[in-house]
């Protein structure tokens, strides 16, 4: 009687610890290896810094994105919207490394313009965008006005 009280024990036991088994919850499953663009949130995405009243129409300014190569970059954009209308693309193309050993990063300059027709008082905001090829995209977006 003892020997059959001790194989049901251990079978009950077997039992619990199978069911414990958190590999079959789906909390923890592996949803995917694909990852995420990393955009660097550094301070001077604007060169010169944006003043509190907006930059002066026809400013030549340098916008410097910095980000991480974690999986293959199918491209890089830069998009504006002025006011309410509808984004408009300002560059596209491929991601061409440039690593800057002091950032740890890859950096990518662009020379934009502000734009020269919209009214004093304006919002303009720019888009920044990587684009994994992987189709997985993140964006970093910096908004000024026209004086």
């Amino acid at each position: 009687m003892k020997k059959l009280t001790i194989l049901y024990l251990s079978f009950a036991i077997l039992g619990v610890l199978s069911a414990c088994d958190r590999t079959e919850e789906p909390i923890y499953e592996k949803l995917s290896d694909e990852h995420y663009p990393v955009i660097v949130q550094n301070t001077n995405f604007f060169t010169p810094a944006v003043p509190s009243a907006g930059y002066v129409k026809g400013t030549a300014v340098k916008i410097e994105f910095d980000y991480f190569v974690r999986e293959p970059i199918n491209e890089i954009q830069f998009w504006e919207k002025i006011g309410t209308a509808d984004s408009v693309a300002l560059f596209k193309g491929p991601a061409v490394p440039a690593f800057s050993k002091i950032k740890n990063c890859d950096t990518l300059i662009y020379n934009y313009i502000v734009p020269s027709a919209p009214a004093s008082g304006t919002t303009i905001a720019i888009r920044g965008r990587v684009v994994n090829k992987n189709g997985l995209t993140k964006d970093r977006v910096l908004t000024y006005r026209i004086r």
